[in-house]
């Protein structure tokens, strides 16, 4: 890249963020997919033991629906944002919708499944802190990309 072609650190957190956010789809949606139990053992699922069956298994099938949709988007959002396209922001602005979108989800499903004396694993501070946390990323990350899209082409 030419000299004053570099990207804003804006950016480069955003990108980190996808990267990090990748890794922990890979192991704790797609990994559900193929074993669920150990992915459960390492924290990133509910343990099967603490939660109804068929909950087990709509996990299973939001991992492998997540794989087939949001592989592709952090993929073309990294590389897109790396070579300064729209079309990387666009994927990012999708993958922080998903980012806002699943914890809202699990957060409702807790609380409805409560309601509904379906078996699941109770929520820790961590499963509603880290999400929001990342909630808080996505909406940053949306909207400085939103603010910063005269950097695309």
């Amino acid at each position: 890249m030419p000299k004053g072609d570099g990207l804003p650190r804006g950016v480069k957190v955003i990108i980190g963020f996808h990267v990090v956010s990748f890794v922990l789809w890979l192991f704790g949606q797609t990994g559900a997919v193929v074993s669920y139990d150990t992915v459960a053992e390492w924290g990133l699922q509910a343990p099967r033991a603490l939660s109804d069956p068929v909950i087990v298994e709509v996990n299973r099938a939001i991992g492998l629906a997540d794989t087939l949709v949001m592989f592709p988007l952090f993929a073309v959002a990294v590389i897109g944002l790396l070579r300064k396209r729209f079309s990387g922001a666009v994927a990012s602005w999708l993958v922080f919708g998903m980012t806002l979108y699943w914890p809202t989800v699990f957060w409702c499903s807790q609380y409805l499944y409560g309601q509904a004396g379906i078996t699941y694993q109770p929520t820790t501070p961590e499963a509603v802190i880290l999400p929001a946390v990342m909630m808080g990323i996505a909406l940053w990350g949306s909207w400085y990309l939103a603010r910063n899209r005269h950097l695309f082409r």
